[in-house]
């Protein structure tokens, strides 16, 4: 099986998307990733390279129209923020240049986003599809994000 054939991902840790959504839609909740904690050690290998002042929001709150997507997918779209994360910066520009892998890593991202005539059908979770060792894994997150005076600390929109 090569790198661009494309099964049935196998859900990380046992998150599977669609049930942990509906779950959350249910309760009327926004999801929490218990296995990728908003927290200082998500962000930082040492004490010594912290940054002072992260809090975690999610996208409403930092922003009154947040959108995964605007206008489509260009290799240009991201810059890096204040971590040192180029290695994603250049995977994004990789990534948006090719719509089909693009598609595999972030499936139907329409369904993901959050939509203001209809509130109710966000859950603050999305999920990613990467391949790790030989096979695609589907990846469960929240939608909390680090900000710093409510500016975006990792990869942010130009």
């Amino acid at each position: 099986m090569g790198l661009f054939s494309f099964n049935k991902p196998s859900p990380f840790k046992g998150q599977k998307y669609e049930e942990l959504k509906k779950k959350c839609q249910q309760a009327g909740e926004l999801f929490v990733d218990p296995e990728f904690p908003a927290n200082d050690k998500a962000l930082f290998h040492t004490e010594a390279s912290k940054i002072a002042g992260i809090e975690w929001k999610r996208p409403k709150d930092i922003c009154d129209n947040p959108q995964l997507f605007v206008e489509g997918t260009s290799s240009n779209d991201v810059t890096q923020g204040q971590l040192g994360n180029c290695w994603f910066v250049a995977a994004c520009s990789c990534l948006a240049i090719d719509k089909d892998i693009w598609t595999k890593v972030i499936p139907n991202h329409n369904e993901q986003e959050w939509d203001p005539d209809h509130p109710e059908s966000y859950a603050g979770i999305f999920h990613f599809r990467f391949w790790v060792e030989g096979e695609w894994m589907d990846i469960v997150i929240d939608d909390l994000l680090p900000v710093r005076g409510n500016q975006l600390v990792f990869v942010h929109s130009k």
